[in-house]
């Protein structure tokens, strides 16, 4: 595994991307993480034999991690989309397998129909598909406004973050800007309906893990 830097263009910016890859064969695992996560998410898949012969992309989304934080990017849902399928046509070799994330399901779904046409499997990690789906994290963000969000609840929500252990870290990588603009478009998303019949649309093999905790 290395991380790599992937220079991105987007309406005139410029920034990076970084990702956790692994080069190797032609079936492509990329995994996109959720709201408050980061490629860190997925550490587990490096060490597992039964994908040695995979190549690996774990990316940082923008704002997360350590990818750049650009304060003019826009930070939707449908915005990380464009970005996820720009670092994707350089991968056009490779058959696709998406693995995603709470957030990271709904920017996937958000994918232009040429790329969600030639995936091979999906598989959707508790991803958002409805507005019930927001109620445990991202919902919640956005009941208050943007500045008693940075000075009261996500001091707490690291704080909880931080006695559950190192893995859930990522939430220190990024800001409160990036987190409540995050969450605003993926509640909108959401209540839409539209992620769910996206979903069911999809031709490929497709899966959705969900638990109970």
């Amino acid at each position: 595994m290395n991380t790599e830097r992937f220079s991105i263009s987007f309406d005139g910016e410029s920034f990076e991307v970084a990702a956790n890859v692994r080069r190797g064969g032609g079936d492509l695992l990329f995994f996109v993480h959720g709201l408050g996560c980061s490629k860190g998410s997925f550490c587990h898949v490096w060490d597992r034999d039964d994908f040695a012969d995979y190549s690996i992309a774990a990316i940082d989304l923008v704002g997360f991690g350590e990818s750049d934080k650009p304060r003019g990017f826009p930070y939707t849902m449908e915005a990380q989309a464009r970005v996820v399928a720009e670092l994707l046509s350089e991968c056009s070799d490779k058959r696709l397998h998406l693995i995603v994330h709470s957030m990271g399901g709904a920017i996937a779904l958000l994918l232009p129909d040429e790329i969600l046409e030639a995936v091979e499997t999906f598989a959707n990690v508790e991803g958002n598909l409805i507005g019930a789906d927001c109620e445990i994290g991202s919902r919640g963000m956005v009941s208050v406004r943007p500045e008693v969000f940075e000075a009261e609840m996500l001091p707490e929500i690291r704080a909880k973050c931080a006695a559950l252990g190192p893995g859930y870290a990522a939430i220190d990588s990024t800001n409160a800007d990036v987190l409540y603009r995050s969450a605003e478009s993926l509640v909108a998303l959401s209540d839409s309906g539209k992620l769910h019949a996206a979903f069911g649309a999809l031709a490929c093999r497709k899966v959705y893990f969900y638990g109970d905790e």
